[in-house]
């Protein structure tokens, strides 16, 4: 509700820039699905300008974006282009966690998170890999790591 309300308090003048920072954080799913709407609504007569570190909320609401890294725009464009660069490029694979050190120091890891106590990598590489590693449709977190890794 103060999401909404802050939206509806800088809408009262009329502006044709909006900027928001981190509007969906703290939001159950019904709720960031209304504020989603409210945004693109507004959208739609005003530029809005977004920052946050959410990807699903670049994804539905945004038609260009940009990563930018200690003071440095690495990518300005839109979201689908984004993430085409890396098409074929992300590979995925669960291993032992003993083997992790191993993998850091031979591979391009782009995340790792524990997936039922075994590290989920996500692998950029532009040859084809195989041990294991199967190919990984990318997304804007893929993208973001890429990026900032200057990867790509």
């Amino acid at each position: 509700m103060r999401q909404r309300f802050g939206i509806a308090q800088a809408l009262i003048t009329n502006p044709k820039l909006l900027i928001v920072d981190e509007p969906t954080a703290g939001l159950d799913p019904g709720e960031r699905n209304r504020f989603y709407n409210l945004l693109s609504e507004v959208g739609e007569q005003v530029i809005i300008i977004l920052s946050t570190h959410i990807v699903e909320d670049v994804m539905d609401l945004c038609t260009r974006m940009a990563i930018i890294n200690t003071g440095r725009v690495l990518y300005e464009g839109a979201p689908d282009q984004a993430i085409a660069q890396l098409e074929g490029r992300i590979w995925k694979r669960t291993i032992d966690k003993s083997s992790l050190a191993e993998y850091q120091q031979r591979y391009k890891i782009v995340s790792n998170k524990l997936v039922g106590g075994r590290p989920f990598l996500h692998v950029y590489s532009e040859a084809h890999l195989d041990s294991g590693f199967a190919p990984s449709a990318p997304d804007l977190e893929d993208v973001f790591f890429a990026k900032i890794n200057d990867w790509v």
